[in-house]
C-alpha cells in the first residue's frame, strides 16, 4: 500500500505547477551561476599574478584593517552590510569624533589632517594599485601601521566599538576583520591549492561543493512552495474527509507524501549535476586527473537532501496543522536570515549550525576537510529534525481523523478549535 500511495503521490507532484515553476528556478539558477564554468588550469612559473589568499597574521590583519578604516573616514562614508544587504554609511559628527577617537589610539594619528597626509602619502606610493574615481582616492590593499604597543586584544576591542558606531555587518566586527587580510599568493601557494583540488579533492569534490553551494540558496526555501500546495490542495477540492476516512494509517500516508516530494525534488538537482560533471571529466581526462565519478551525487544527498528535508517538513507541520500557508512565511523568514548569517563563510570550513552550509570556491579542501565533523553533524542535525517534525505531522493528521482536532477558518475569519 505505501508503495502504491508513493507513486500515486509522485504523480501529483509531477502535475503540479508549482512543482515545474521550481524545477525552472533551479536550471535558471545553474544556467546564469554555473552554466558556463571554467576549469581552474595548473598554475605556471612566471605569472603575472596567482590571486590571493587570507592571512591569519595578526599583524597583516590589523595593518589591513586599519588601513580600511583609514580610508573610509578619509571619504566620510563607510561600507556596511547589516543585514546582508550593502549599505552606505554616513555618520554624524559626535559619531565621526569617536572613530576619529579609535583612530588616534589605534594608529597614533590625532587629527584628520594627520588622515589625509597618511592615504596621500600610499596613494603617492601604491599609484599601480590605486584610481580616482570622480575626485575620490580608491585605494587597494591600504595598510597603516598599528600604533606601537597596541595589543591585539585592544585592537579587536577597537574594531568591535567602530562596527557598534557603524550599526554592525562592516568590515570591522568579529566575523568579518580576518577576512580583511588578503594577501598575494605566491607560485608555492598557487601550486599547493591546485593539488589539493586535484589530488584530495579528485577535482570533481570541489567542483560539487561550489554546485552545492549555489543550488542550496534556492533549495533552502523553493520545497516550502510544494509542501503548501500539496497539503492545501485536498482543502481545496474538498476531499479532506475522504482522506481522513481512508483504510490507510496517519503513517503511511504522511510518509508518502514527504517522501516523494523528496524524491521528486531531488531527481532534477542530480540531473542538473551531470551536465557539470561532465564538464569535470572532460577536463580531468585531458590533463591526466583521476576524478572522482560520484562527487556530485555525495554531495547532493549529504549536503543538499538535509535541507531539502527540513524546508518540506516545516512547510508540511505548519500547513497540517493551521490548514494555512502560514510556512511560507515562517520559511522565508528563516531563509532570509540564514542566507545573510552566511555572507561572511562564503570561503568555507565555517560551517556552523546554519542550515544553508556555504562553500562559495573550488578551493580550500584543508577547510573543508579540517572541519568535515562540524559539517556532518549539521546536515545529521537538520535531517533528524525534519524527520522529527514529519513525525509530528504524522500525530496532527492522525488527530484530525479522529475528529479530536482540526483547526477550520470559518466564514467570520475566526479560528476555531473543534474537540
Amino acid at each position: 500500500m505505501f508503495i502504491q500511495l508513493f507513486i500515486k503521490e509522485c504523480r501529483q507532484t509531477v502535475r503540479s505547477l508549482v512543482y515545474w515553476l521550481i524545477v525552472l528556478v533551479l536550471i535558471f539558477n545553474f544556467t546564469t551561476q554555473l552554466g558556463s564554468t571554467e576549469m581552474t588550469e595548473e598554475p605556471k612559473k612566471g605569472q603575472e599574478e596567482y590571486g590571493y589568499k587570507q592571512s591569519d597574521d595578526k599583524d597583516v590583519i590589523m595593518r589591513m584593517t586599519l588601513g580600511q578604516l583609514l580610508e573610509e573616514y578619509y571619504r566620510g562614508n563607510y561600507t556596511a552590510y547589516p543585514i546582508g544587504f550593502y549599505k552606505s554609511v554616513t555618520l554624524n559628527e559626535k559619531e565621526e569624533e569617536q572613530i576619529g577617537n579609535i583612530i588616534e589610539e589605534a594608529t597614533g594619528i590625532s587629527d584628520r589632517a594627520g588622515v589625509e597626509k597618511a592615504v596621500g602619502d600610499w596613494y603617492a606610493a601604491h599609484k599601480g594599485d590605486a584610481g580616482e574615481n570622480d575626485g575620490a582616492v580608491i585605494t587597494k590593499g591600504m595598510e597603516i601601521p598599528p600604533e606601537e604597543g597596541l595589543t591585539y586584544s585592544r585592537f579587536e576591542e577597537l574594531m568591535d566599538e567602530a562596527d557598534d558606531i557603524l550599526g554592525g555587518g562592516s568590515s570591522y566586527g568579529k566575523s568579518s576583520r580576518e577576512g580583511n587580510a588578503a594577501v598575494p599568493m605566491t607560485y608555492e601557494d598557487a601550486v599547493k591549492e591546485y593539488h589539493e583540488l586535484t589530488e584530495e579533492d579528485r577535482l570533481t569534490g570541489g567542483y560539487a561543493r561550489l554546485f552545492s553551494d549555489y543550488m542550496v540558496i534556492f533549495l533552502g526555501i523553493l520545497p516550502v512552495f510544494l509542501a503548501v500546495t500539496r497539503g492545501l490542495r485536498d482543502k481545496r477540492a474538498g476531499m479532506q474527509e475522504l482522506i481522513y476516512t481512508r483504510r490507510c494509517s496517519a503513517a503511511v500516508i504522511t510518509a508518502s507524501r514527504y517522501l516523494s516530494m523528496i524524491v521528486m525534488l531531488i531527481i532534477p538537482v542530480l540531473v542538473i549535476s551531470v551536465i557539470p560533471l561532465s564538464q569535470c571529466l572532460k577536463y580531468a581526462s585531458s590533463a591526466g586527473i583521476s576524478a572522482d565519478v560520484s562527487a556530485y551525487a555525495k554531495y547532493t544527498l549529504g549536503w543538499l537532501l538535509p535541507t531539502i528535508m527540513i524546508v518540506t517538513a516545516v512547510g508540511m507541520v505548519l500547513t497540517e496543522l493551521t490548514d494555512t500557508a502560514l510556512a511560507v512565511l515562517v520559511q522565508g523568514g528563516w531563509w532570509f536570515v540564514s542566507i545573510f548569517a552566511g555572507v561572511s563563510r562564503l570561503e568555507g570550513g565555517m560551517y556552523g549550525w546554519n542550515y544553508i552550509p556555504r562553500h562559495n570556491t573550488v578551493f580550500n579542501w584543508t577547510g573543508y576537510h579540517d572541519n568535515f565533523s562540524q559539517l556532518a553533524s549539521n546536515r545529521i542535525l537538520y535531517a533528524s529534525f525534519a524527520i522529527v517534525l514529519v513525525a509530528f505531522t504524522t500525530f496532527i493528521f492522525s488527530q484530525k481523523r479522529k475528529g479530536r482536532y482540526r483547526l477550520l477558518w470559518k466564514g467570520t475569519g475566526r479560528l476555531k478549535k473543534q474537540i
